[in-house]
């Protein structure tokens, strides 16, 4: 493939609202614990191996910046520190991060409490046999305040319906950069330029096919399909790990149903290289509604990247919501890991961050 058929991918883009554009405004972010976040790793650490976890609250701090700090103070390469997910750098967000310590014993470990700072609070250490491997945790809870927001019964009508059916399980715009930047760095990859930084080259091609995404379930949010089961539809169970096999015309009936209870979920494709693929009116659609990106898709093979699929469904566990003093609207809930908070946000609200 020649990289010059390469278009740059549009930014910014407005996807599909599943109940109409939002019409309240709102703050969020206003201050960094009007965003909180606490990681569901889903098991807990045995207390011995060579691997050491830091349970960590981090405060208006990026990931990625924190385990390098990390690695520095460990004495070891910049890839023997892991987390299982990223977390927003503007909120409070708690975390576990893993240092692999081969050999050592907890005798002649670093002092970790040289850690702590305004922006950082160690909670405890605790070893484990195992690394802490990317995108291993459950989930996520999160604890958010909007403010500046006033309530109406169009606003508490969206809220009532995100609470029955979920919302559309967009990527979040963080995941593009900022302006999108991470898409213009794929298109400069692609056309020759060396970026040596193994973490911006993997950000820098997830953020395309996360945008691939986002196309296509803008489509089946505009047309109405994103929660419609299809004859060879791959369907996702709401724990968000396992799929269901695509279904035929015999079990459309069934499917949907348990679609429309919560317990499945249709998907869309994280493009990359299919082995042999069934020719379905579901796999039919997918491939028109990208044919437009199909060059971006054929880069993405070639860059070894191999197909996936995600859930369309984006499904808010214990999904609350209250009223605070001051038109602040507090909402709490628990996303399963990949699913991102701002995109349930902006079914409610056109919510900017302050300056």
């Amino acid at each position: 493939m020649n990289s010059l058929e390469l278009q740059p991918l549009q930014w910014p883009v407005e996807w599909a609202h599943a109940s109409g554009v939002p019409q309240s405004k709102a703050h969020i972010k206003s201050h960094c614990s009007d965003f909180i976040v606490t990681e569901d790793l889903g098991y807990e650490p045995c207390g011995e191996g060579e691997h050491v976890y830091l349970d960590i609250t981090k405060t208006d701090t990026n990931t990625d910046f924190l385990a390098r700090n990390i690695a520095k103070l460990a004495g070891v390469p910049a890839r023997q520190v892991n987390y299982s997910g990223l977390k927003d750098r503007r909120g409070v967000t708690r975390q576990w991060f893993g240092v692999h310590l081969p050999g050592k014993a907890e005798a002649v470990d670093p002092d970790w409490q040289q850690l702590q700072n305004s922006e950082v609070h160690l909670h405890q250490v605790v070893r484990h046999q195992r690394k802490l491997k990317t995108g291993v945790h459950q989930g996520n809870f999160f604890a958010i305040r909007l403010r500046n927001i006033k309530t109406s019964e169009a606003l508490e009508q969206k809220l009532f319906i995100i609470s029955q059916q979920g919302a559309p399980n967009y990527f979040g715009d963080q995941r593009f950069g900022r302006q999108g930047g991470n898409l213009g760095l794929a298109l400069s990859m692609m056309q020759g330029k060396r970026i040596k930084d193994r973490f911006k080259r993997g950000m820098a091609l997830s953020s395309v096919r996360s945008y691939l995404f986002n196309q296509l379930l803008s489509k089946r949010v505009d047309d109405g399909s994103w929660l419609k089961a299809a004859v060879g539809e791959r369907c996702m169970f709401s724990d968000g790990f396992s799929q269901f096999d695509a279904c035929a015309s015999t079990d459309l009936a069934a499917v949907q149903q348990r679609i429309d209870t919560g317990d499945l979920a249709p998907t869309g494709v994280m493009a990359g290289r299919v082995g042999n693929p069934l020719v379905t009116s579901a796999s039919i659609y997918e491939a028109q509604a990208l044919d437009p990106w199909q060059p971006w898709i054929e880069a993405l093979v070639v860059q070894n990247m191999t197909a996936q699929r995600r859930s369309l469904r984006l499904w808010p566990k214990a999904f609350s919501w209250r009223w605070c003093e001051g038109d602040v609207l507090a909402l709490n809930f628990h996303l399963m890991r990949g699913s991102y908070a701002t995109a349930l946000v902006r079914e409610i609200a056109q919510a900017e961050q302050p300056q």
